[in-house]
C-alpha cells in the first residue's frame, strides 16, 4: 500500500470524528510529509496538532519513511488549489481562477457546488459598445454572462481569487 493511501487510511476515522476531512498529501520521498485538511468551519491550530501527534504515532518506527523525517500538519490555505468537493461548498460567493483539463482558464464566481459539479457564474468587465456614427446614437446591449457547469473532472486546477480592496 502506498504511503498517501495508508496516511488516509489512519487518518479518516479521526478526522471525521474531528468533523474535519483531508484536502490532499504531498511527499517528498521518505523524508517530507505535509498533510492538508480543513472543515466547514476550518481549522484550528490545536486540531493540527492533534492530527500530526496521532499521525507520528503511526508513522514512527512504521518503516514508510526515514528515521529523521519531517511532518507539516496545516490548512491548505489560499495558495493551495481546491481539491474536493466540501472546500468548493465553503467558498460559494468567491471567486475562482479555474485552469480546465483542456488547458482553457476561467475566471467565475462560484455560484452552487454539489458531489459531482460546480456551478459558476463567469466574471466579464462592464462592456459598453458604442456604434461608430453620431454622438447621441444609443448603445449597443452587450449580452449578460450567463451561469455554466463543470464537473469536478473537468477541473485541473481551482484557486480563490485574492482580491486586495
Amino acid at each position: 500500500m502506498e504511503l498517501k493511501d495508508k496516511i488516509q487510511e489512519w487518518l479518516t476515522p479521526l478526522l471525521t470524528e474531528m468533523d474535519l476531512y483531508l484536502t490532499d498529501i504531498k511527499l517528498q520521498g521518505k523524508s517530507k510529509v505535509e498533510v492538508y485538511a480543513d472543515g466547514d468551519n476550518g481549522i484550528t491550530i490545536s486540531q493540527c496538532a492533534d492530527i500530526s501527534r496521532f499521525l507520528e504515532k503511526h508513522l514512527d518506527g512504521s518503516g514508510l519513511v526515514s528515521e529523521d523525517y519531517m511532518l507539516d500538519v496545516s490548512s491548505p490555505g489560499m495558495s493551495n488549489p481546491l481539491k474536493v468537493p466540501r472546500q468548493y461548498k465553503k467558498r460559494i460567493g468567491r471567486t475562482l481562477e479555474i485552469v480546465k483539463t483542456d488547458g482553457t482558464e476561467v475566471e467565475a464566481q462560484l455560484v452552487k457546488a454539489d458531489d459531482e459539479k460546480i456551478t459558476l457564474l463567469p466574471i466579464v468587465a462592464e462592456v459598453k459598445k458604442k456604434k461608430k456614427g453620431p454622438k447621441n446614437q444609443p448603445e449597443e446591449k452587450v449580452e449578460a454572462p450567463k451561469e455554466f457547469e463543470l464537473k469536478y473532472s473537468e477541473i485541473k486546477k481551482a484557486l480563490i481569487k485574492i482580491e486586495w480592496k
